[in-house]
């Protein structure tokens, strides 16, 4: 600023002398002496030895460069503005001169110096030299790339579709916002047509290949151990359910012009180990796992695909272990965390009136989610006197804890009372004055007293636990208010969805079935067509509407966004198939969780509002 202000007084105090003295002097002879005062880089002297030539009226070379060497010293001696207008006056008086094109560039300059690429660009496209080409897009080049307005980005790509600079700051801004707020189907869009590679944000990945034909592998235990009938049948039927929706899913893609090879692997195989399975090129030829279930063989595929970068996808579990350290792991579901977190923000904000809670739970698998309830509870003044193991073939137990009564001590003033009363007849000389016995003393009450519970939790998907636990509390006169997992709820449930609706019950959403979507009706056409059955629902194992729901959604991932499909599924929530939606953005397990109830025997979301508190 200091040399801006010198070098303009300087300007200003010897500009009138050098403007008479012109008159006297050869113009030609104080061009030479400025230009050379140019080169050598002394801008300010140059300034002024040029600075009577620029006023001349001439319209000759002399006065054109003296003009144009004025305006770049200006520029070096750190006075854009004055450059800036010295450039305008050029092409204003000296619109034809051939070197015109410099001056546009040189405008353009400033102009993306001061922050408004728009007029870079205008005075850029002015320049008609092919000799200005690489110079004019290095320029285009070297701003565009230091622009970080994502809007300003999207409207200059917009108005100038061919600047690929533009299309590769765009998609490096956006990938630079937190996964979960990136637009994946404009970076999709700028990757085709500009052929960016695109930071996936995935460890060790480049890129998302894409492929005429995906190879999935299914790793279920198709085979069964001889010594349990009982297993055998219950395992047998939930498997090749499974294995019968995923194949309908197929013939559905493959309708839409997606093509999946799936390949089963027996985990319970007795001759063909599952680590020797690992080591076949088959295998290795995997896109895609879905798959396995028990957990010593979800230990040994959960290492191979981390390994060999193959996806893999547990149907069934809500175990957060599985998809810890592993980015390539997923689970179908929302894990025990995410259940427990989703439940208790909606507790805290709506069973306030009553803070005692009771928590039960099945096993060591429900036992994190269970707890994590727990400890966020208590941490916002609530209480929790029962936290509870029950067995699913011990669920019954609920339902006596809640409607069992004993006997116990009448009130002290009653009791009393009533000796007061057989002393009086005592007294008068009545021979049957023991007119009550020991138990006229004690009374009936619920072991857990009424109103001394709020909300119970059941941090379970185990139907026998909800259902134990809503008939209790339908058959209490006080209210507890009930809280769980959406899982159990099926069209074929025991539990009626009017007793539901009168217990009022709420239900964390997980991977809910609308049984009156199209998609479902579909589904249940095609089900009925290929096998000459109804499709069953089960609460805790696979099915028909699992294996038809994974394979088709993941399917279309897998088409849509390549092997790599956490591409899309990081950066935007997607529709199911037969569920309602899945959201991967903050994790590898589905985080879409609504809230639930019954209403009208519909089970329908509902607002987490505070005016809502104490009525579900």
């Amino acid at each position: 600023m200091r040399l801006i202000l010198k070098t303009l007084l300087l300007i200003l105090f010897l500009a009138a002398p050098l403007s008479q003295a012109l008159s006297q002097q050869d113009p030609q002879s104080v061009f030479e002496e400025g230009k050379a005062l140019f080169n050598g880089e002394q801008y300010a002297l140059a300034l002024v030895k040029l600075a009577p030539l620029t006023s001349l009226q001439e319209d000759n070379d002399l006065v054109r460069y003296a003009s144009y060497y004025y305006a770049v010293s200006a520029y070096n001696s750190g006075d854009a503005s004055t450059a800036r207008s010295m450039f305008l006056q050029i092409a204003q008086k000296h619109s034809s001169w051939s070197q015109l094109d410099e001056v546009n560039y040189w405008l353009a300059t400033l102009a993306f110096e001061e922050e408004d690429p728009r007029l870079g660009i205008e005075y850029l496209d002015k320049i008609q030299s092919a000799a200005f080409d690489e110079q004019a897009q290095g320029l285009r080049n070297y701003y565009f790339a230091r622009i970080t307005d994502m809007e300003l980005l999207k409207s200059l790509l917009d108005e100038n579709p061919k600047e690929a600079v533009l299309a590769s700051q765009l998609a490096d801004q956006i990938l630079k916002l937190d996964v979960a707020e990136q637009d994946i189907d404009l970076l999709e869009s700028l990757s085709q047509k500009y052929d960016l590679t695109l930071d996936l944000g995935i460890e060790g990945i480049a890129s998302s290949p894409k492929k005429d034909i995906y190879n999935v592998g299914l790793f279920l235990p198709f085979s069964y151990l001889e010594d349990s009938a009982r297993l055998e049948r219950v395992q047998k039927d939930w498997t090749m359910r499974f294995y019968e929706g995923a194949q309908l899913a197929l013939e559905k893609l493959k309708e839409e012009g997606v093509k999946v090879n799936l390949i089963t692997f027996d985990t319970r195989d007795r001759q063909v180990p599952l680590r020797t399975m690992l080591t076949t090129d088959e295998a290795k030829s995997l896109d895609f796992i879905i798959g396995p279930v028990f957990q010593s063989s979800v230990i040994q595929v959960s290492r191979f695909a981390r390994e060999q970068q193959i996806n893999m996808l547990n149907p069934l579990s809500s175990n957060d272990d599985i998809i810890r350290n592993n980015p390539f792991a997923f689970l179908y579901y929302p894990s025990n965390q995410s259940l427990a977190i989703a439940a208790a923000e909606y507790a805290k904000a709506n069973f306030t009136e009553n803070r005692n809670v009771a928590v039960f739970y099945s096993g060591p698998n429900d036992r994190p989610r269970a707890s994590l309830y727990k400890e966020i509870l208590e941490k916002d003044s609530f209480n929790v006197p029962i936290f509870e193991m029950v067995r699913p073939q011990e669920s019954s137990k609920i339902q006596m804890m809640l409607v069992e009564e004993e006997e116990v001590d009448k009130d002290s003033l009653v009791v009393e009372a009533m000796m007061a009363e057989m002393d009086s007849l005592r007294e008068a000389g009545e021979e049957d004055w023991e007119i009550y016995d020991e138990r006229d003393f004690l009374k009936k009450e619920l072991r857990i007293l009424s109103d001394s519970i709020g909300h119970i939790f059941v941090a379970s998907d185990v139907a026998s636990l909800s259902a134990s636990t809503i008939s209790a509390i339908d058959a209490r006169e006080d209210t507890i208010l009930y809280i769980g997992s959406s899982r159990f709820l099926t069209s074929e449930q025991g539990l009626s969805f009017e007793q539901l609706e009168r217990v009022n019950a709420i239900f964390t959403g997980s991977n809910w079935i609308h049984y009156d979507k199209e998609e479902v009706s579909d589904f249940r056409e095609r089900y009925e067509f290929a096998f000459n059955a109804y499709p069953r629902k089960d609460e805790r194992l696979g099915d028909a509407y699992l294996g038809y729901d994974i394979m088709l959604t993941y399917g279309r991932l897998l088409h849509q966004y390549g092997k790599y499909f956490q591409v899309g599924l990081k950066r935007k929530g997607i529709s199911g198939s037969l569920t309602d939606q899945f959201d991967y953005r903050f994790s590898n397990d589905n985080r879409f969780i609504p809230i639930l109830r019954v209403t009208d025997s519909q089970v329908v979301p509902i607002q987490e509002t505070p005016d809502a508190q104490n009525r579900p």
